[in-house]
């Protein structure tokens, strides 16, 4: 958080309602989801200003873990490179959920799906999975010669694979091998014909599915697919690399003194700060020389601070630069109006007070 305008929040309970242990870690949880969540709205809605299409800003349908600190995925930077171990990756982070309908991200679900039901048939059957060379060649064949090309590639390849491990035994059980064989072409058929269309509806309807998985995760995992090489970049990787320790962006906590009344403070910086600001002025009491200097220009409404915060190029929540020809996104300020609704939340004046002290 180095070179970057960085306040202290203090969030303190009332005397009728001091906080629990439990209450404790809800705010600081709630915080750092609104914060990270915060971070990424603005990132997409640069990214919408810049030119890329909504078709290639996606969501996942998994939220990343806070056991695993993804440092093989990003040392190289959050692009995912088409190489066998990138796109094993790729395949397993989720299935991909567009904020407007995309044709060839509904073949790559597709693909993906049916690569993860062969890894099941041969993780239950041989206790191994597939080689990722062989997803890499499918995933290539997919845009060279279509679907089917790249479903009978990807089946032809675990077929072999299968085949090949079967020769290595003594005394192989040719019976269940063939089982195994025509279980995945059975897969094949299936995830041509049902779920291909199954994944088709379900992107007919790809704007409410974003907004529903923006909302429900609390760790989201959210990029751009980038249709020229078709490789993906994970735009909030700085918040999935080493848990978000080397991120620029992130919330920290600095103390805790639960003596009555309890007392969080926080260093905040970024986006997050303007909205905190913004709250600590409406609702709270205002202890930040910025604020008070610029009374008269504060927001007015939620619609008018969120479209300030997210336009600036710092984050701040008075209206900086009238030159701008920046836009606010319809569908990214809808989602951070739920996720400002949730800082109101844990910020309630009935049950805590919050200061912010600025330039720490």
């Amino acid at each position: 958080m180095c070179n970057r305008n960085i306040s202290e929040l203090r969030i303190r309970s009332v005397e009728t309602n001091n906080m629990s242990n439990w209450q404790i870690t809800h705010t600081i949880d709630t915080l750092t989801m609104v914060n990270n969540k915060f971070d990424i709205l603005k990132k997409i809605n640069d990214l919408i200003n810049d030119g890329v299409e909504k078709k290639n800003i996606f969501i996942t349908d998994k939220s990343f873990l806070i056991t695993t600190n993804y440092k093989t995925y990003f040392e190289k930077g959050n692009v995912l490179e088409n190489t066998p171990s990138a796109i094993t990756k790729v395949a397993n982070i989720g299935r991909f959920i567009t904020m407007e309908y995309n044709d060839e991200i509904i073949k790559i679900n597709c693909l993906f799906s049916y690569y993860k039901k062969i890894n099941s048939l041969l993780n239950k059957d041989l206790n191994c999975r597939l080689r990722g060379t062989y997803l890499l060649k499918s995933y290539n064949e997919l845009f060279k010669g279509g679907i089917e090309k790249a479903f009978d590639c990807l089946a032809r390849s675990a077929k072999q694979q299968v085949m090949d491990i079967y020769e290595r035994f003594l005394s192989p059980d040719n019976k269940k091998m063939n089982k195994l064989l025509e279980k995945i072409d059975s897969e094949k058929t299936k995830g041509l014909n049902k779920n291909y269309l199954n994944f088709q509806k379900l992107a007919d309807d790809s704007i409410k599915r974003f907004a529903l998985s923006f909302n429900r995760f609390d760790r989201p995992i959210l990029g751009i697919y980038i249709e020229k090489n078709h490789t993906f970049e994970i735009i909030n990787s700085d918040q999935m690399y080493k848990n978000g320790e080397e991120s620029e962006s992130r919330i920290q906590l600095k103390n805790i003194s639960k003596n009555s009344p309890v007392l969080l403070v926080l260093l905040v910086t970024g986006v997050m700060l303007g909205f905190i600001s913004y709250l600590a002025y409406r609702d709270h009491k205002v202890n930040n020389a910025d604020i008070e200097d610029n009374m008269l220009d504060m927001p007015q409404s939620t619609h008018e601070v969120i479209r300030n915060v997210l336009i600036n190029e710092t984050g701040e929540m008075v209206y900086a630069d009238q030159y701008t020809t920046k836009e606010l996104d319809a569908q990214v300020a809808n989602l951070a109006e739920k996720n400002l609704n949730k800082l109101e939340v844990v910020t309630n004046r009935k049950k805590v007070n919050i200061e912010i002290r600025n330039n720490i």
